[in-house]
């Protein structure tokens, strides 16, 4: 009885890890769109921005130029995965902590993109790295929970 109530108390550990992330990515992605105008530029450090985009596609504007569809395929396709990593971790008897860690990680990034494709039909990216006048594709938090996710689990595979 008593492992059994301690597996369950450190599934909660991975649910609010996920609740976490998708709240920081939610308020921040607020704070933006509150505080920053549509391609306005501001200036953190020298090799960071916020700048206000909407990305109608996928990572690096993938599809970002098509009439509207992508935004439910890609809604589908985030769902998708979503339900996956769940069903994975739950029915995967003997699943390493890292791993689980690595799928909350990914599922909190996709949940935080989702909520936004579904409420606006585009996310708001803002993180712009940058180095002089070379400029890396501008992301967000969700972005960078699943790019976490999956660092975690290729450091895993190897």
């Amino acid at each position: 009885m008593k492992t059994q109530c301690l597996k369950k108390r450190k599934k909660w550990i991975y649910i609010i890890l996920i609740i976490f992330i998708v709240m920081i990515d939610i308020f921040s992605k607020y704070w933006i769109f509150n505080h920053i105008k549509i391609n306005e530029t501001k200036k953190i450090f020298s090799i960071l921005n916020f700048f206000h985009i909407h990305n109608y596609g996928a990572a690096f504007s993938f599809l970002s130029d098509q009439e509207g569809w992508q935004r439910w395929f890609l809604s589908i396709i985030s769902i998708f995965t979503i339900l996956v990593m769940i069903r994975i971790i739950i029915k995967s008897k003997k699943i390493k902590k890292d791993k689980i860690v690595s799928y909350s990680f990914i599922i909190a990034g996709a949940i935080g993109n989702l909520i936004d494709r579904v409420f606006h039909g585009f996310v708001i990216d803002f993180i712009d790295v940058h180095i002089n006048d070379w400029h890396f594709a501008t992301f967000n938090i969700a972005d960078c929970s699943i790019f976490i996710g999956i660092l975690i689990l290729t450091r895993l595979n190897y």
